[in-house]
């Protein structure tokens, strides 16, 4: 098993894409760049699958979820 990932690395995916886009979009995003295994982790350690990250990105404020659109929050990410 690989190192998971940081929320980061999905919220770079969300910027690479003009800073929203559909949530379907940000799955074949990440299931392109990091494959079906990928787990996240948040900087305290806690892991995430996709999912868990997407939920746990929104109540920190560093996404926006809004029926099946995705934006970048007006939390800044950190700075790993």
């Amino acid at each position: 098993m690989s190192e998971p990932l940081y929320g980061h690395d999905l919220l770079r995916l969300v910027v690479e894409r003009g800073g929203a886009c559909s949530l379907e979009q940000l799955r074949t995003d990440s299931l392109s760049a990091y494959g079906a295994g990928a787990t996240f982790c948040n900087c305290h350690g806690d892991t995430f699958d996709l999912e868990g990250v997407l939920a746990f990105l929104a109540h920190k404020g560093k996404l926006e979820l809004s029926g099946d659109q995705v934006r970048l929050g007006s939390a800044p990410a950190c700075q790993h």
